[in-house]
């Protein structure tokens, strides 16, 4: 215990900027949000808060469908959505190790999961993807449009273009990174089950997993049998009409939300993308000037930049040497640990902060004589 408040009291005193894909830096009004007693999750109280939050939210996910809220990571939804929306089959489209992850979750669901594979750093193509709906029948697929471990943002309206030939077939996608670092349109795109989380984009302290379902695919659910009770897609339904949750949910979460989305109301939703879009073109064309970009520039992403590691830096060294002066990035993900860093441009966190992570980052390869 005091290692950890010495810890704790160490970061309030850096204030750390966390230049991460997430959790990501949160604004001290949100933060202050929390600070109440959480109410009753059954009372009037919280059916007027669910109310305000669910409008919202079908105006943030630019959406008719319910948009539920589920006290989890977005990882217990990805496979919730396996467990209520598949009967025979999914195709898993794979560029990354959070494409790869929806295989791996469905197989130990023991549902068959064929997968579409791509190179890591290229986008998914979506000619591959229709020659492969051609050959036979998934009830699902599943997409992640934003794929942090290699940074590459897929083309999900070309893919969901796709998609729309098999009427028979519902289109899943992981938009846990991209929800506000680019434009998302669930309707217009016919998304069925579109997934984010409270950590990213929404710039939002971690533990909600928010999710739009189409109508279709709450009638789907209903035919599957074994689909789970605590993710059960009909138990959110029912009580979304209601205007609660399932089960008890964390109620000061939800008080950060409803700020945030009025917040987000009152500056427009466009505001936020431009924002992370600038500093994305920052961060990419200072890392095209001092190492290298790992994802095909084309199809970069704009909620973080994924940079080839070509001077070979301890990254656990640059941090060490970071730390002291606020800053912290990640290293690379999964099997591209040693060969990429990973700066997060998302939540509150500004250009001009950025570009003093980018000049301390300059200034350790000074140091080591490698700039």
């Amino acid at each position: 215990m005091a290692l950890f408040l010495k810890g704790m009291s160490l970061l309030k005193q850096l204030e750390i900027n966390w230049f991460v894909p997430g959790p990501v830096p949160v604004d001290d009004e949100i933060l202050k949000a929390m600070v109440h007693q959480p109410c009753y999750h059954r009372s009037s109280d919280m059916h007027s808060l669910l109310e305000g939050i669910n409008q919202n939210l079908q105006w943030l996910f630019k959406t008719k469908n319910s948009v539920f809220i589920s006290t989890s990571s977005a990882s217990a939804v990805m496979e919730a959505s396996l467990r209520n929306l598949v009967g025979n089959r999914a195709l898993c489209v794979i560029n990354g190790s959070f494409g790869q992850l929806w295989q791996k979750m469905a197989r130990s669901n023991g549902i068959q999961a064929a997968s579409v594979y791509f190179e890591l750093g290229k986008e998914a193509d979506p000619e591959k993807i229709a020659k492969e709906l051609q050959s036979r029948h998934y009830d699902v697929v599943t997409v992640v449009h934003t794929e942090s471990s290699t940074g590459v943002q897929n083309p999900l309206e070309a893919i969901a273009a796709v998609v729309r030939l098999y009427p028979d077939t519902l289109l899943v996608v992981d938009a846990v990174s991209s929800f506000l670092t680019t434009p998302i349109d669930v309707d217009v795109l016919g998304i069925d089950v579109c997934i984010t989380a409270s950590q990213k984009g929404l710039a939002l302290p971690p533990g909600l997993a928010i999710f739009s379902v189409s109508e279709r695919a709450l009638r789907r659910a209903a035919r599957i049998e074994n689909r789970g009770y605590y993710l059960d897609f009909l138990r959110f339904r029912d009580y979304y009409k209601l205007s609660e949750t399932p089960n008890t949910p964390s109620v000061n979460l939800l008080y950060a939300l409803a700020v945030r989305l009025e917040g987000l109301r009152r500056s427009g939703v466009g505001a936020e993308i431009r924002r992370c879009e600038e500093m994305a073109e920052t961060c990419r064309e200072w890392a095209k000037q001092r190492f290298a970009l790992f994802p095909d520039e084309r199809f970069a992403a704009s909620a973080l930049t994924v940079i080839k590691n070509v001077k070979s830096v301890s990254i656990p060294e640059l941090n060490q040497f970071l730390r002291p002066r606020g800053f912290q990035i990640a290293d690379g993900y999964a099997e591209l640990k040693s060969q990429t860093f990973r700066i997060g441009h998302m939540g509150a966190v500004t250009k001009e902060k950025l570009t003093t992570l980018l000049d301390a980052i300059d200034s350790f390869l000074k140091e080591k004589k490698l700039l």
